[in-house]
């Protein structure tokens, strides 16, 4: 009768706590070199990763400009190698921003080396961040 009893209340306690709502992370907008010169709709607290590919081997960076303030704000920026490690193999770098209020920003980007920054960079990639609750 106990066992019975008990089997009873975990099976519910299982089905009760399986009806929970979720409450993940928000879902991350994510853009590449697809998404240059275009304008992109982010919402307040939701974050932004902008992924381009580099290959600093060669001596080219991805250099930020502008990050989007005040509408948004700059979280992190790292270069994810490639897997397998390859000499002389690009990889990825990853700019993460977050929407962190109403209105509009601009993230500008310039990929160039670093001894030649009098002149115009290799590639520009840029775009708008409308921000919006």
């Amino acid at each position: 009768m106990i066992s019975a009893r008990l089997r009873v209340l975990t099976v519910l306690v299982l089905v009760a706590s399986s009806c929970r709502g979720q409450s993940g992370p928000a879902e991350m907008l994510r853009v590449d070199q697809k998404s240059n010169n275009t304008e992109v709709v982010l919402v307040v607290g939701r974050e932004l990763e902008v992924a381009l590919p580099e290959n600093p081997t060669t001596g080219f960076r991805w250099e930020s400009l502008s990050s989007g303030e005040p509408s948004c704000v700059l979280l992190d920026n790292a270069f994810d190698p490639p897997s397998p490690a390859v000499p002389g193999r690009g990889g990825t770098r990853r700019w993460h921003f977050k929407g962190e209020r109403e209105g509009s920003g601009h993230i500008e980007l310039v990929y160039r080396r670093a001894t030649e920054r009098d002149q115009p960079p290799a590639q520009t990639f840029k775009i708008t961040v409308r921000v919006q609750r």
